[in-house]
């Protein structure tokens, strides 16, 4: 079918969106907008170009997360039969408004964004809606009349840990403390993480949830949210960390706590990062949440492709068209077969 290109149009486009994203530079970029979407694009009739392509505009590819998900977008367009061009915007938020004009410009069919600044995005998805190409939100955040978006169900992950908390010490006399290590203020991701393994928790009289501090997703910031908790309460028994490099923080605070988990402290991260797994497999933490960029990926493939097709993209949030994908504990006992399946992925 014809390709369109509104070079014209585009490129006024890309001067909106640059203007959009100057006066939004202080804005957290790793904070999703909002969640939810209008529906409009309900009416919006998208075209299968001939030949049939998709463009991927990734956050950055330095990352090892992005590069395991552009891998999956890739396995994806490759098992369907159709080309897909990678671009990578190195978290440059103007590169990737010019850049992801850019896929539309040059014919695609469909375009999958993973949003350095998710307040850019609704120019970017109108451009695309005009071109009639769907638009699916690839984890991060939202803004806009997006088409599909997939995320970690960051909330059963929160869940998942809660649960393996209780589990490991269902025989031992409570209450237990327990301290919580929190993403940046903002971060809906991260609220979703904590608000599982409290909400988990709270329902359990065994447990006190004694400190929840900001770790500002870093490794540093982890350590010393750690070590104010575990100053403040030496019997503390357990840490749960929003995400990985918090929790590598936390496991350096424990040793100058003396703090193990050989002795029974529990230390449990979220992402099923390599520095996570390398600490699990030592024995010096146990356990993380593990998300699968990969696996994402792939899907984010199936859910452009089933928009092609007129097709029910099976959303587990359909108001919100929000695709909330597994996540998985890894532990000591469990972190051999879950590095096997993920190097099978590559």
């Amino acid at each position: 079918m014809r390709t369109l290109t509104r070079a014209v149009g585009l490129t006024a486009a890309a001067a909106l969106l640059l203007s959009a994203c100057a006066s939004g530079s202080d804005d957290d970029a790793s904070a999703p907008a909002t969640t939810g979407s209008s529906d409009s694009s309900a009416s919006t009739q998208f075209e299968a170009k001939d030949p049939l392509k998709l463009g991927y505009s990734v956050y950055d590819l330095q990352n090892p997360y992005w590069q395991s998900y552009s891998a999956g977008v890739k396995a994806g367009a490759e098992e369907a039969g159709i080309e897909v061009t990678v671009v990578d915007q190195k978290s440059d938020q103007q590169q990737q408004v010019s850049g992801s004009l850019d896929l539309i410009n040059q014919g695609i069919s469909g375009l999958i964004v993973t949003p350095v600044q998710p307040s850019a995005l609704p120019a970017t998805i109108d451009a695309a809606h005009d071109a009639k190409i769907p638009v699916v939100i690839a984890d991060i955040g939202t803004a806009g009349d997006y088409d599909g978006y997939i995320l970690s169900n960051n909330y059963n992950g929160g869940e998942i840990a809660a649960q393996y908390v209780i589990d490991q010490l269902a025989d031992k006399p409570g209450p237990h403390k327990v301290g919580v290590i929190e993403l940046h203020a903002g971060s809906v991701v991260g609220e979703e993480r904590v608000a599982g393994f409290v909400d988990t928790l709270k329902a359990n009289d065994a447990f006190e949830i004694v400190a929840s501090l900001d770790g500002n997703d870093t490794v540093d910031g982890g350590f010393a949210a750690a070590q104010d908790m575990l100053s403040a309460n030496p019997d503390l028994e357990v840490i749960y960390a929003a995400n990985d490099d918090s929790a590598i923080g936390a496991q350096r605070a424990m040793e100058t706590a003396g703090k193990k988990v050989a002795d029974g402290f529990m230390l449990i991260g979220f992402d099923g990062s390599d520095g996570a797994q390398d600490l699990i497999e030592k024995g010096l933490m146990s356990a993380t949440v593990a998300q699968d960029p990969y696996g994402q990926g792939k899907r984010a493939v199936e859910t452009v492709l089933a928009l092609l097709n007129g097709e029910d993209p099976k959303y587990d949030d359909a108001a919100a068209k929000t695709v909330y994908f597994p996540v998985e504990l890894v532990t000591g006992d469990t972190l051999a077969d879950f590095r096997a399946a993920r190097a099978a992925q590559n």
